[in-house]
């Protein structure tokens, strides 16, 4: 069963049908989705930045995720000047990594419990610790990082959802980074009953400490992945770089276009 979003709406821009919804909207929405029971499949949302959207643009595969997604929030700047491209002016951005602060503020007067899968060994355990840290009364659910390896059996994957569901979890944080997370809810949002899942890649490193966030002037600038590129070392140079040099092309084709 397919939630459904109220006023908010998704607005096509190609590669990616983004949500159109400002933070009041789209913290509205989760306090909808959360009591609903799951039916035929779990719902879950994505957050397009840069490198999501470059995966996108050349993968016909995520399209179709993102498409079936129940929400796509514009998370970076790119993601607004592809909307404001096609004719639309999105009310504003509705980063992952902020999302989960939000989120599990929200979540303190609702007693919402927080499962957190993903990371690096150790890193899902400390997201939780820190964000226990900063809202003491926070609920997790459970935490588990995913091996490097792939999953082995069915049967093994099952096991870890039933925990998953086993632990009365209302939201289903996915840290995988992307485009592989939001793969993973895909493939698992007809296996699993949770009210939602919500993939927000970078937010586990944050939040945990693993990572530097961006300082809050760069981030309200929407420069994060600026931020990113120069923090990161090499291997999230050459990615960002990648992406990025993908998606302004794009861009500028979709503006010449239009």
């Amino acid at each position: 069963m397919k939630h459904e979003f109220g006023p908010m709406n998704r607005v096509d821009c190609g590669a990616v049908q983004l949500t159109n919804a400002d933070w009041e909207e789209a913290m509205s929405w989760l306090c909808d989705v959360v009591p609903l029971t799951c039916e035929e499949k779990s719902p879950y949302a994505c957050f397009c930045e840069a490198n999501l959207l470059s995966h996108a643009i050349g993968n016909a595969e995520l399209r179709q995720v993102l498409h079936d997604a129940d929400a796509v929030f514009a998370d970076g700047i790119a993601s607004l000047k592809l909307a404001k491209i096609y004719g639309y002016d999105l009310p504003e951005r509705i980063p992952g990594p902020t999302f989960m602060l939000k989120a599990c503020e929200q979540g303190l007067q609702h007693d919402w419990r927080h499962f957190f899968y993903g990371g690096a060994p150790g890193v899902a355990e400390k997201l939780a610790a820190n964000l226990k840290t900063k809202f003491p009364e926070l609920q997790v659910a459970g935490t588990y990082s995913p091996p490097f390896r792939s999953i082995e059996n069915l049967a093994e994957d099952d096991l870890i959802l039933k925990n998953i569901e086993d632990a009365g979890t209302d939201i289903l944080w996915v840290g995988l980074g992307g485009p592989k997370q939001e793969f993973w809810m895909a493939q698992h949002c007809s296996r699993i009953s949770v009210p939602i899942m919500l993939g927000v890649g970078a937010a586990f490193d944050f939040h945990s400490g693993t990572k530097a966030w961006a300082p809050r002037p760069i981030r309200v600038l929407g420069l994060e992945w600026i931020f990113r590129m120069l923090s990161g070392g090499p291997r999230t140079f050459v990615r960002n770089i990648s992406a990025c040099t993908r998606v302004a092309i794009h861009l500028a084709r979709k503006r010449i276009s239009h």
